[in-house]
């Protein structure tokens, strides 16, 4: 799975410590550790799905209300 560099998007060989395109320092991530973007685009994900069911049910409460005028 390719890395990429947070600062210039760039595509990077696994292990390197400098991005060769704009040499921006990267962290080394050890297996398993998520990255701050992980865990916000993880989080917008779950977030949203949570909020489907909701906006459903809003949905179909407008209806009725319009319905039953």
């Amino acid at each position: 799975m390719p890395d990429w560099c947070p600062k210039c998007n760039a595509m990077l060989a696994p292990g390197l410590e400098v991005c060769p395109v704009c040499s921006a320092k990267l962290g080394k991530k050890q297996d398993g550790q998520y990255s701050g973007q992980d865990i916000a685009w993880l989080s917008f994900y779950i977030i949203a799905i949570a909020l489907i069911p909701v906006l459903i049910a809003l949905g179909i409460g407008f209806i009725c209300v319009l319905t039953n005028r």
